[in-house]
């Protein structure tokens, strides 16, 4: 089967370098799932994928090759063919040694904290528990007033939960970060819309010396919950023109603003005295990091659709958008003061 003899020659590989790092992720995720579950009716599906690679029919994107199923989560559902063809790129290339596909070599990052808000995720919470947990030495759910069995989804799966009051995204995030003891804080929404395998991507920046606040762009990585329809539409419109504007005041070249799928250094969130209850925070993490002048840079993560429940932003409500606005003005009005003098912002590194 040639896919299973592009298999054992990937247990060969060393990895050069560290380029392609999202792509040798999920090569290597891949093979993880090969191990564990290699059954015949795996092989079969595997043929099938190995068959269409070779292939100049192809179905289009929205077929059945990227599709997503709103039944019980798994994380790189679907993206073998995608993987598999840039993997074989990558190998021609030379781009990537053969143990950048080890799945053995990966550990838990003793740095990192995941924190995931959740509020009635029970059908997902665990399985982003388990996967964060192959990526951050420690996983905190901060939970706010949950009806259904999102505590104990959490704690079977590992998980330290917190109970939050219920005042919104913000303050549960604020409250998360008292309980934090890493350098560094992952932020990671509980519906499998971020996909934890990406949490390498984002703190790397970080440990590198190269930024404080590294947030996903869904523009780069892509999103598959910003096209399609009305929502979707004032939501990715919303968020462009939110971006403008703080590019505009504070001189960076961001993509993506409202992401809640980043990571930043503890002690840099704790020193923002951040303020949103609700999921503006985001917003005013950003603006809050480049007027203190600490270094803002953003990496490619792609956004899933929700793998359960609802959303809790409704766009019709007239109070979300009076609260974007506010906090929207607050953030691009404030100015850093230094000993009660304000100082006009300097570009950021990102």
């Amino acid at each position: 089967m040639e896919i299973y003899k592009r298999y054992t020659l990937a247990k060969e590989v060393t990895a050069r370098s560290g380029k392609n790092c999202f792509l040798a992720r999920n090569v290597k995720r891949l093979i993880g799932q090969f191990d564990r579950f290699f059954t015949e009716s795996v092989k079969e599906r595997l043929e099938e994928v190995t068959q269409s690679a070779n292939r100049s029919d192809l179905p289009p994107r929205s077929s059945t090759i990227m599709s997503y199923s709103r039944g019980k989560l798994r994380f790189g559902e679907d993206e073998n063919l995608f993987v598999l063809l840039r993997a074989r790129r990558m190998l021609q290339r030379h781009d990537a040694d053969l143990a950048a596909f080890d799945c053995t070599q990966d550990a838990p990052d003793e740095l990192v904290t995941a924190v995931v808000p959740a509020r009635n995720e029970e059908s997902t919470v665990g399985d982003v528990v388990r996967e964060c947990k192959k990526y951050a030495r420690y996983v905190i759910v901060v939970e706010g007033g949950s009806t259904d069995k999102t505590v104990q989804a959490a704690t079977e799966a590992g998980a330290e939960v917190i109970r939050d009051p219920g005042l919104g995204k913000g303050a549960a995030l604020r409250l998360a970060v008292e309980y934090v003891n890493t350098p560094i804080v992952v932020f990671v929404d509980a519906d499998g819309s971020h996909d934890p395998i990406d949490i390498p991507v984002l703190v790397a920046p970080i440990k590198a010396g190269m930024a404080d606040h590294v947030t996903g762009s869904r523009l780069l990585g892509g999103s598959d919950e910003l096209h399609g329809g009305g929502d979707e539409f004032l939501r990715l419109a919303g968020s462009a023109f939110i971006t403008y504007l703080i590019n505009r005041r504070f001189h960076s070249r961001l993509s993506d603003s409202q992401n809640g799928f980043r990571a930043i250094r503890t002690d840099v969130f704790r020193e923002l005295h951040l303020r949103s209850r609700h999921t503006t925070i985001e917003m005013e993490m950003i603006m809050a990091t480049l007027l203190a002048r600490y270094r803002m840079a953003e990496v490619p993560t792609h956004e899933r659709p929700r793998a359960a429940g609802y959303s809790k932003i409704s766009l019709h409500r007239p109070s979300i958008w009076a609260s974007y606005g506010w906090r929207l003005l607050e953030g691009l009005c404030r100015r850093r003061k230094i000993q009660g003098v304000a100082a006009s912002p300097v570009r950021a590194n990102a």
